[in-house]
């Protein structure tokens, strides 16, 4: 089975709010889904008809008191009173010639020429087009699973018959032009995980007064005078960032004052101007500033900015400054965890600075009085299968599992010679292994998967003891996301990290940042990447000297094409002795009077580094000869 893409949804509402009117996608759906009859009418409350298909198809509010509508409007959002308010004047008022009722009367139905004033009104309002079948189809059909077979037509189609679309209908309401979509989205249509649908729809903005609207996120961050470049500017995705680059360039660095601007805390050591950086004029002075997004998406004027005091080597303190509104976990590449949750800090006693970072022992093992452990906590949730927590590690794992080794299902616990505790296990197709022997990349996501979860719970824990609602966002910041893991692990491990929040509740909201050097890592958001709510920037060296830059992101497809693309810069995705030779190659094709024994000399080589089958041999051959 497969779900359609957040990208297929995004633009469908684009297109419907390009031009339909709510009407038509409300109002007059909903009618020929009860079956409306034409021509008559029959009892039936249309409040209720219009109301349930609200319900069903519009209730995306995290806070459950408004509908979403991706319909041409001035609201995106509308009040649980809209079916028996706004929408029943446009009803009774506007397309009143559309239906057969009588004031007061519970009957209704369809007016013989209902299409004909349908295509009067609408004709007769500005800025109104016809409906997009393709933009429709999808909309009312982004909750469902389709086929592995399903195609955009499978959609259509579907709607057609559900909505009992007649061909007059289809003829008059219905614009085919949205059959452009299926270029536009291309490959992009479906994806394997369903659609975070609020993450989608809030794209549009939140509703007034609803819990989206309070905190807010990272939004920008400017960094001035630290680490190798002269400076780093970034604007952040609100769903996901990612950061390619060499090494040594400064994707940790970067992925460290992030962590720093967001909580107020460093994970590890600070970082330092170096060298000159820290002698410069006072207003060079080696800053980090950045700004916070609020839910709606609005970026308030409100830059918080910080200086490096040379004198006492520290950041200047801002005890009052603006942080996240989020959950926030940092898994760093020596295989540490940083945890930010303000909620679970203010009920801790002591308060000290490093009581929300753990090193991996600490994560393994656990640290008295903080954490538990993954070996104590797995053993614990799973003997305690009445909590709920083991559903949500099995779940987890699940979704993070490799496709080459299977689901990562838990064992039977076992001991180990020389370990009195019980040991958790992995099932894998061999026998169920202790994780203490699983290998590293398992390893890592076992750990990854088991701080999310805890984080998550101890959060949830600390909220119901203060009285407060959870928070609704948690931000996953991850060093070298692929580090250890296999190319069939790298293409599903980020989709799938994107996707863990509905497992843990359905109104959390995943951001995810994170540094690759992995072709595969990219090439697997292909069908799922969004320019509205995701970004990538690309460290390079230019000129001696290090610059960062966002990139619009490509579907280079084949991995040896992302290879040879601006983020990885190979010349040719060859061995280095390979592409040596191939360069040399094509330095003598340039020559005006080729050697023969040259041309020889290279041909052997090229013989030595290349396969029989290689495109680069036709090219030679005819030259050789």
């Amino acid at each position: 089975m497969k779900y359609l893409s957040n990208n297929a949804i995004l633009w469908s509402i684009r297109e419907l709010r390009s031009g339909t009117h709510p009407f038509l996608g409300i109002t007059f759906v909903a009618c020929k889904k009860v079956g409306l009859p034409v021509g008559h009418a029959t009892s039936v409350s249309l409040d209720s008809v219009t109301r349930n298909h609200l319900r069903d198809h519009h209730s995306l509010d995290q806070d459950g008191g408004f509908y979403f509508q991706p319909f041409k409007s001035t609201k995106a959002w509308v009040n649980l009173k809209y079916p028996s308010s706004g929408l029943q004047a446009i009803n009774t008022q506007t397309f009143s010639g559309v239906f057969l009722h009588q004031k007061g009367s519970k009957l209704w139905g369809f007016s013989k020429n209902y299409l004909d004033e349908i295509v009067e009104i609408t004709n007769s309002l500005s800025g109104l087009k016809p409906i997009s079948l393709v933009a429709i189809s999808i909309w009312l059909g982004k909750s469902q699973a389709w086929e592995d077979g399903a195609t955009l037509n499978t959609i259509t189609d579907h709607f057609v018959s559900a909505y009992h679309i007649s061909r007059a209908e289809r003829k008059k309401l219905f614009s085919a032009a949205g059959y452009v979509g299926q270029s536009v989205l291309g490959s992009s249509l479906f994806n394997q995980d369903p659609p975070n649908l609020r993450h989608v729809v809030y794209e549009f903005g939140s509703p007034v007064g609803s819990h989206q609207e309070e905190g807010g996120l990272l939004a920008t961050l400017r960094v001035m005078g630290v680490g190798p470049a002269k400076k780093f500017e970034m604007e952040f995705g609100k769903r996901l960032t990612l950061i390619a680059g060499d090494n040594g360039l400064g994707k940790s660095l970067l992925l460290d004052t992030v962590w720093w601007a967001m909580t107020g805390n460093w994970a590890d050591t600070p970082v330092f101007p170096m060298g000159e950086a820290i002698k410069v004029h006072p207003k060079d002075t080696p800053t980090i500033e950045y700004e916070l997004r609020e839910h709606s998406g609005r970026i308030p004027k409100m830059k918080i900015l910080s200086q490096f005091n040379a004198k006492t080597s520290s950041w200047m303190s801002r005890d009052n400054r603006s942080m996240v509104s989020a959950l926030c976990i940092f898994s760093r590449v020596n295989g540490s965890f940083a945890v930010f949750d303000e909620m679970r800090a203010n009920l801790q006693a002591g308060n000290r600075s490093d009581i929300n970072h753990f090193t991996s022992d600490d994560v393994w093992d656990g640290r008295a009085g903080e954490i538990e452990g993954l070996i104590r906590d797995w053993i614990n949730w799973q003997m305690s299968p009445e909590t709920g927590v083991f559903s949500k590690l099995e779940e987890v794992l699940k979704r993070l599992s490799p496709e080459d080794l299977g689901v990562l299902a838990p064992g039977t616990p076992t001991r180990i010679p020389g370990d009195p505790r019980r040991i958790p296990t992995v099932k894998h197709s061999y026998g169920d292994i202790p994780i203490v022997f699983s290998s590293a990349g398992v390893q890592n996501i076992l750990l990854l998967s088991y701080m999310i979860i805890w984080s998550w719970q101890e959060h949830e824990l600390a909220a119901r003891q203060m009285g407060e609602q959870p928070v609704r966002q948690m931000v996953i910041i991850v060093d070298e996301i692929e580090a250890h893991l296999h190319p069939r692990w790298q293409r599903t491990i980020l989709p799938a990290l994107l996707s863990v929040g509905e497992l843990l509740n359905t109104q959390l909201d995943i951001q995810v940042i994170a540094s690759t050097h992995s072709p595969m890592i990219l090439a697997s958001m292909e069908s799922d990447f969004s320019s509205v709510s995701d970004a990538l920037y690309h460290l390079s060296l230019v000129n001696s000297e290090v610059v960062l830059e966002p990139l619009e992101f490509q579907k280079y497809g084949d991995i040896s094409t992302w290879l040879v693309s601006p983020i990885f810069g190979l010349r040719h995705a060859r061995s280095r002795d390979a592409e040596r030779a191939i360069e040399e190659a094509k330095g003598i094709q340039l020559s005006q009077d080729p050697d023969p024994d040259e041309v020889k000399r290279i041909s052997d080589k090229l013989g030595a580094v290349l396969r029989s089958d290689d495109p680069f041999w036709p090219r030679w051959i005819f030259f050789s000869e």
